[in-house]
């Protein structure tokens, strides 16, 4: 593994660490409204629980099993700590929002029922007002009829509005959710495996090559047609000897 990786990973694992450790302070703060031991304690134990993957491999390295064992045992209840912290908070932050939805849609429902009852009122009215203007003189009570119609129909108008702006805020839940659990259990393993891998990679021992096969060189016999060719070389007499 190269060393880019590796500090990669490290300062991946130390970011996810860090708004951990946040979560944890916060979701402590908020429980104990003060600052105590409890409210140091939760981001300790958040960088505790980021570290103790480290330790228990370094531990098993060394040969000490029953301490990395351990180890890994402690992780159980530190991750729980970062886990619950950022879970609480993710649930606190769907029930506003949900809580929000509900309420636009209640007054969504609230807007549709009061532009009915200005619907009837409205019918209402306009009948009254067509029964006055069939009377040939417009007396006080022609004209209230009348206004009584107008002022029904500009009621009819602003729940129409009120109905619109309403239902355009209301919006409905989607169908796929993520659970409260995903976000938290992301973060705490992406900081567990990015810190590990980052100060405890290991790299792989280089492969040694074969060695090269020595060729041997085995002297050649003469064979026979050679020993009779050296003989009848030694046979020969030179010409100046003679």
């Amino acid at each position: 593994m190269t060393s880019v990786v590796r500090l990669g990973a490290l300062a991946l694992g130390l970011i996810c660490a860090g708004l951990g450790c946040y979560g944890a302070w916060e979701f402590a703060l908020k429980l104990e409204g003060e600052v105590t031991y409890l409210v140091l304690a939760a981001p300790v134990i958040a960088v505790s629980a980021a570290l103790i993957p480290v330790l228990a491999e370094a531990t098993w390295r060394d040969g000490n099993y029953l301490k990395a064992l351990l180890w890994w045992a402690a992780l159980v209840p530190a991750g729980a700590v970062v886990f619950f912290s950022a879970a609480e908070r993710v649930h606190v932050a769907k029930a506003g929002v949900q809580a929000e939805r509900v309420a636009l849609r209640s007054a969504a429902s609230r807007a549709q029922a009061a532009l009915t009852k200005a619907n009837a009122e409205h019918v209402s009215a306009r009948a009254a007002a067509d029964q006055a203007r069939g009377l040939k003189t417009c007396g006080p009570m022609c004209r209230t009829k009348l206004a009584a119609e107008a002022s029904a129909q500009a009621d009819v108008e602003a729940a129409k509005r009120k109905l619109l702006s309403t239902e355009s805020k209301a919006t409905t839940d989607s169908p796929l959710q993520a659970p409260v659990w995903l976000l938290p259990a992301a973060l705490d393993l992406i900081a567990f495996m990015a810190i590990w891998t980052g100060l405890s990679g290991w790299s792989k021992a280089p492969r040694r090559q074969p060695a090269k096969r020595r060729r041997r060189t085995m002297k050649r016999r003469p064979q026979a047609t050679d020993r009779h060719r050296v003989a009848n070389d030694n046979n020969v007499i030179p010409s100046s000897a003679a």
